[in-house]
């Protein structure tokens, strides 16, 4: 059962109880009231910033999805060769899945849902995008297996998300050599080397 949470404004009360709720519980599993019994607000202040749950979903959607396309990006620019930018990438990837796994399980246990707005699709577009221009550059050098990039960019990203469950259902902390291990399979499942 979720601890109550305390000392934070309302707002980001109520979003990182959704977070915890909708990434535990799903989004049709969580209800408002129990929302509002975890941020420690009354249900009716949840309704002063959002219409509805599908409102919150889809606000507290961009907001991490956000968050995690800018740690993506963390060092990164078009200088740098392949290698070194799919070294950064991954490890961004990597950093911000351990360090914020029921944002990446959420993203994820929602990254299809009917109830998304175009805002919130755009959003997630705007990540694979990212990924997926990277990965066509490395292509377009040679140093990159030739596929669509956003089949590319998922052999990245796919493998975080059965990890992250793992490591979130057995509370355990990931080593760098595992991470490292992991970067070296992927970089090899899509380069040219």
């Amino acid at each position: 059962m979720p601890e109550t949470i305390k000392n934070i404004s309302k707002k980001d009360a109520i979003f990182k109880a959704a977070l915890q709720l909708f990434s535990h519980r799903s989004f049709d599993g969580t209800t408002i009231p129990e929302i509002a019994r975890v941020a420690n607000v009354g249900a009716g202040t949840i309704y002063r910033y959002f219409i509805s749950k599908e409102d919150l979903v889809n606000e507290l959607f961009v907001r991490v999805l956000d968050d995690f396309t800018e740690h993506l990006q963390v060092g990164l620019h078009g200088q740098m060769d392949t290698r070194t930018r799919f070294h950064h990438l991954f490890n961004n990837a990597w950093n911000y899945v351990m360090n914020n796994v029921e944002a990446f399980l959420f993203i994820n246990l929602n990254d299809e849902a009917t109830y998304l707005n175009d805002r919130s699709r755009k959003s997630f577009s705007r990540m694979w995008d990212y990924i997926a221009e990277m990965v066509e550059q490395g292509a377009d050098k040679g140093e990159l297996i030739k596929l669509d990039p956003k089949f590319v960019a998922s052999l990245v990203y796919g493998p975080l998300i059965p990890i992250s469950k793992r490591f979130n259902n057995d509370n355990r902390q990931a080593s760098q050599a595992l991470a490292k291990a992991l970067e070296e399979a992927t970089w090899r499942a899509i380069s040219t080397d």
